[in-house]
């Protein structure tokens, strides 16, 4: 029996984006379809707006781009298929792959399309399968929580609303007018409040252009910035008197960095370098608020452990309104055996290596799935991840429009979003509110929900119906002792003591590594999409992407706004066009993150931690063939 549609009204919800703001939402329905989507003003963050990707829901939803049925490649081109048919050769597939090969043939594919916690559930299927083969590691955030960690052992610290005692505020790599537009709202409220606004990035952002100073370094300065900083902050204070570990070791370190050193790295003036001093120095509490780009390198935890040492040394740790934030950390409000499977024998892969790790796997994946992600656009060196989708016997991907990655599979089914969905929760890494999920709009005929596609596939399979209980229990997550009601359908989680205990110092500094010859490439995040979820990519590209240089390599290059150009090294090459930009370091690039084909050039190292060094990359500019 078909449900009924849903009734005209209001709805409140919570968009489920990979971004900070995870914002409450307000969602008008008329006739089962979404007509308006509004912030919800009783939430202390979101304060009754959202912002334009937000709103851009109520098009996007019945747009040209949205997939409503099942499409299979047939002859090089894909036709639209019947949902028993598409579920019957995904089942078919994987069964026909751990017949031969055993289950780690299986890829269980997840990204961060979204944050629903209920997503957690869809890993039964490679889970009661044996396990299967998924990925690890992290292209994001993961390197800043280590280097967090490495201090006290924790990675939260204070909520965002802290920064309202701030006297002065310093935003080292983060861009939020145009990445976090609620906690710009947080700053505007206390530069009213007195308090002074400083911005340290790598090119002029609209949020430079409003900050009081900003000072523009070189791409893969910040570490040497930061020591020179701890090494003034040493001079000006001497000891710290809190509890801490390893202070000799590193005092020696960092004393050895000098203002030259500092200067000729960032290429900041003399003049600026002093300003900067004084303005991390001179007006307390100091609150630093680290970027995720800055830390996108092999030595990003290391940067932010500093950073977070720079905080120590100024007194600003356990102060109101002082501190060092990068991310609250994982606050794992799901209990520990939520959707686990005991003895299950899952084989990892790297995700910021995954594509060479598929080709060169000692036991080939025979059948792939790829859930809330769009690894042939977002995992570096993408150009093998597409190699290995070619040879891969069977893939499919799960998506609500067309993607890179669903391009190159064998089989695309297409699912609903949040806002199609209810009955699931949100718990910010920005803030402390846990929000619920209700559903706001009917899906268009011929969608179906992530969940419910994952579990046919598994009773196909044969497999026990362990999805349907699990769904259930999402919602004892209501009752956890440590949230306290803060609205309808949303929950305040209760601090926690973040910073206990002794401080422990940076026991090591690692050498910065540099590629003579050629441009460092620089991808950053942006306005009109969230990491590689860019809608441009369900069309054909018209145009190349905008590639940003500076006047002076344009100048030695004799290259022109609008010209065309070819980015090229050893993993692969991209056509561009040539933006100019005076404020960006010379030997620099600045691309889009996410737009399709940066990541064929994108270099897929990884940390000491298994994370991606995104920002590691390096091309060398040709002219256009």
């Amino acid at each position: 029996m078909e449900e009924p549609m849903l009734a005209d009204g209001n709805y409140l919800s919570v968009c489920a984006y990979d971004c900070p703001d995870s914002c409450g939402m307000v969602a008008t329905c008329s006739e089962g379809r979404l007509v308006e989507l509004e912030g919800r003003k009783d939430n202390p963050y979101t304060r009754g707006f959202i912002c334009h990707k937000g709103r851009r829901w109520v098009r996007d939803l019945r747009g040209e781009d949205r997939l409503t049925s099942p499409l299979a490649r047939r002859n090089g081109k894909f036709i639209p298929i019947g949902w028993d048919e598409a579920l019957d050769m995904t089942a078919q597939a994987i069964q026909s792959a751990i017949r031969h090969h055993g289950h780690q043939s299986f890829l269980f594919y997840e990204g961060s399309g979204n944050l629903l916690m209920g997503n957690k559930i869809q890993r039964l299927l490679p889970l009661m399968l044996g396990g299967g083969t998924m990925a690890t590691g992290s292209l994001c955030g993961s390197e800043g929580k280590v280097g967090l960690a490495r201090s006290y052992g924790t990675v939260g610290r204070d909520q965002p609303l802290a920064a309202l005692e701030s006297k002065s505020i310093l935003l080292w790599g983060r861009n939020p007018a145009e990445n976090s537009v609620h906690f710009l709202a947080i700053v505007h409220d206390a530069r009213r409040k007195g308090a002074l606004l400083g911005t340290i990035d790598v090119r002029a952002t609209p949020t430079t252009a409003i900050s009081d100073s900003a000072w523009i370094v070189r791409p893969g300065s910040d570490l040497t910035l930061a020591l020179y900083l701890c090494h003034e902050a040493i001079n000006l204070h001497g000891e710290p008197q809190a509890a801490h570990e390893g202070y000799d070791a590193f005092r020696d370190a960092c004393l050895l960095v000098s203002a030259e050193d500092a200067q000729q790295a960032t290429g900041l003036s003399a003049e600026a370098l002093h300003a900067l001093v004084g303005f991390v120095t001179n007006q307390s509490p100091l609150s630093i608020w680290t970027g995720t780009g800055l830390q996108r390198t092999r030595w990003g935890a290391n940067l932010v452990h500093v950073i977070d040492t720079l905080g120590f040394l100024l007194g600003n740790h356990g102060v109101p309104g002082g501190g060092v934030w990068f991310d609250q950390g994982d606050d794992n409000l799901l209990p520990d055996d939520f959707a686990t499977v005991p003895g299950a024998q899952t084989r990892f892969m790297p995700r910021p290596n995954l594509g060479a790790s598929l080709l060169e796997a000692e036991l080939p994946v025979e059948a792939a799935m790829f859930v809330r992600g769009n690894p042939a656009s977002q995992c570096p060196d993408a150009g093998k991840v597409l190699k290995f989708l070619e040879q891969c016997p069977f893939s499919v991907c799960l998506d609500w429009h067309m993607s890179v990655t669903a391009r190159a599979c064998t089989l695309v089914l297409p699912t609903t979003v949040f806002l199609e969905r209810g009955d699931d929760y949100v718990m910010s890494y920005f803030h402390d509110l846990l929000q619920k999920t209700n559903k706001a709009t009917e899906p268009p005929e011929g969608v179906r929900d992530e969940l419910d596609i994952v579990r046919d596939v598994a009773l196909r399979l044969g497999l026990p119906d362990r999805f349907t209980t699990e769904r259930a229990r999402l919602a004892d997550v209501e009752n956890d002792p440590r949230l306290t009601p803060a609205g309808p359908g949303m929950w305040r989680l209760k601090d926690a003591p973040r910073i206990q205990g002794a401080f422990h110092f940076p026991s090591r500094v690692p050498d910065v590594l540099v590629e003579p010859g050629m441009l460092r490439l620089i991808t950053v995040h942006v306005r009109d999409y969230i990491n590689g979820i860019d809608p441009n990519q369900a069309r054909v590209r018209v145009l190349p992407p905008v590639a940003s240089v500076s006047r002076e390599l344009a100048h030695e290059r004799c290259l022109t706004e609008g010209q065309k150009v070819t980015l090229r090294n050893a993993l692969g090459s991209l056509d561009v066009r040539i933006h100019l930009d005076k404020s960006i370091a010379t030997q620099t690039i600045v691309l889009p993150q996410g737009v399709e084909g940066v990541n064929l050039l994108v270099a897929p190292g990884l940390t000491p931690d298994g994370n991606s060094c995104i920002n590691d990359s390096w091309v060398l500019l040709e002219p256009a063939l």
